[in-house]
């Protein structure tokens, strides 16, 4: 299996393009018009659906191939990403490849307006549960948009599907003897005039580190190449975007990772985004980079692993603040057969005998309260938990709560039943009937071990999505995290027969989803 560090493109808009928190009609970029993954709109979002049964479904249209990209939405356009059709399979080699698909929807009924070959130099998995060639999502200033294939090219395009330019690179595949997975997480953010992409560094000129991996600015009308940032990033890291307590636009990136990702020290840069200077930089031995880099003025927030903590950077110079554990003194909501079972203060290590490893890029941040998926035990980590439970962690008081949700929503005729605390498995199907995934592992729930997509939350109600194609609709708000947080559990197809690993967006009071084999237009079908 090929290997690769795999690139982070992001694109940044300025404030004037991004829609006002009352009035929610475009959805520029996979992370929204705010760049955080939240957005407040005074048109209601649907928190309650189902493909399986056609509830709140308005339409959805047959993707040629699966693909991993976010959505952008603006006016009536979509924007996607999926791989190059599979037509027949073989043997594994016909699920391993380096080209994508850039398709524009209109939004409307589905219909696909026109698609665009994006070729790359590097072949990734199929179906990969850790990211794939056409993961990184579109971006759109409303007149071009901007594709990305993370196997080496980026092409803009304008609204019509003509070419304005393009940019090619080599990702890395192998360095200094090691070889690393075509594994990444990153989502492009939007702001003034630059387009900015993670390259490795191939000169030996002492001015960067041979092979590291660097934001680079480029002109978005030209892709002449701006700055290349003063620190390296992880290809693992989720970059984000956002402004100082002085008004600076900045860009938080992260080194650290498995299969020994070279770039160091670990922990968090802030970049400037005038010239591709370092800010700050927190330098830990704890934790890795396989999250979103949460910040904004005031606080940073760096996620670890094995330690079961979270740290608390001052946004303002990069110290840090104070660490919150996940394990001591936190409540603990279990579903015991008919309800849930509610164990208060207490120490996970000590009473349930385990720690908290926070799912990779499930955290997002709702006013002052971070929220995240929990791995549960599995073949690469024992002992960890709460099993199939959501984290909400109060970041100013440090109070720490978990709830456990049901694995999957099955559907008997139009009854609704939940599936509790067990380990499932769903097929790699495409339209075509064939199998595409190339690794095995891609079939499991999304709770142990993979990537899942990444969770936007509207108007205060946080939608996650999970492998099998499970979106969980829970609402930020509630004075504790208990049944009454869960909204809804709902479904993007039938149980067993459903597979995904995107984001949803919203605009236009509507949510569009995706997976494997649809895109779909969610709303209230009564208007």
């Amino acid at each position: 299996m090929k290997k690769t560090f795999a690139f982070i493109t992001v694109l940044l808009i300025g404030a004037s393009c991004a829609d006002s928190p009352d009035n929610n009609i475009n959805w520029p970029q996979p992370s929204g018009p705010n760049g955080d993954w939240t957005v407040s709109s005074s048109m209601e979002v649907v928190d309650n659906f189902s493909v399986t049964t056609g509830e709140n479904i308005i339409w959805k249209t047959p993707l040629p191939e699966g693909g991993q990209s976010g959505i952008t939405v603006w006016e009536d356009r979509i924007f996607l990403s999926v791989m190059q059709p599979v037509t027949a399979v073989n043997d594994k080699s016909d699920l391993k490849g380096a080209d994508i698909l850039a398709l524009c929807v209109d939004a409307n009924d589905g219909s696909v307006l026109w698609e665009r070959a994006l070729e790359g130099s590097l072949e990734s998995d199929y179906m990969y549960g850790f990211s794939d060639a056409s993961t990184p999502g579109p971006v759109t200033d409303g007149e071009y948009v901007w594709f990305y294939n993370a196997s080496g090219q980026l092409s803009c395009f304008d609204f019509e599907g003509d070419l304005v330019w393009e940019r090619s690179w080599e990702p890395v595949e192998k360095l200094d003897g090691v070889h690393f997975p075509f594994n990444k997480q990153f989502e492009p953010i939007l702001n003034g005039n630059l387009v900015l992409n993670m390259e490795p560094y191939w000169k030996r000129d002492g001015e960067r580190v041979y092979g590291w991996n660097y934001l680079y600015a480029m002109d978005k009308t030209t892709g002449e190449v701006q700055w290349i940032s003063e620190d390296g990033l992880t290809h693992y890291n989720t970059p984000s975007f956002g402004k100082t307590a002085e008004g600076k636009p900045a860009v938080l990136i992260g080194r650290g990772g498995h299969h020994k990702v070279p770039e160091s020290p670990k922990g968090y840069s802030l970049i400037n985004m005038d010239n591709g200077k370092r800010i700050w930089q927190y330098e830990t031995t704890e934790g890795m980079a396989l999250y979103h880099a949460s910040w904004d003025e005031d606080r940073a927030i760096w996620y670890t692993e094995a330690e079961g903590e979270l740290h608390v950077l001052d946004a303002k110079n990069g110290d840090l603040k104070k660490k919150i554990s996940l394990t001591d003194n936190v409540d603990v909501r279990l579903w015991e057969q008919e309800q849930y079972g509610l164990r208060s203060n207490i120490d996970l290590k000590e009473e349930l005998g385990i720690s908290v490893f926070p799912a990779w890029y499930t955290n997002i941040v709702v006013d002052d309260k971070l929220f995240f998926m929990c791995f549960k035990e599995g073949n690469y980590r024992k002992n960890i938990g709460p099993d199939y439970s959501l984290g909400r962690v109060d970041l100013q008081s440090g109070k720490v709560e978990y709830l456990q949700v049901p694995v999957q929503v099955d559907w008997q005729g139009q009854q609704q039943h939940y599936i509790w605390d067990k380990a499932l498995r769903t097929q790699t199907t495409n339209n075509r009937g064939l199998d595409v995934a190339y690794d095995k592992r891609s079939q499991r729930d999304g709770w142990h071990w993979n990537f899942n997509g990444n969770p936007i939350s509207v108007n205060g109600k946080i939608f996650f999505t999970t492998m099998l194609g499970v979106v969980y609709c829970v609402a930020a708000d509630t004075a504790d995290f208990d049944e009454s947080a869960l909204v809804s559990v709902n479904d993007l197809g039938p149980k067993g027969e459903t597979w995904s690993v995107n984001a949803p967006s919203f605009a236009n009071g509507r949510l569009y989803h995706r997976s494997l084999k649809h895109l779909v237009c969610i709303g209230d079908s009564a208007n």
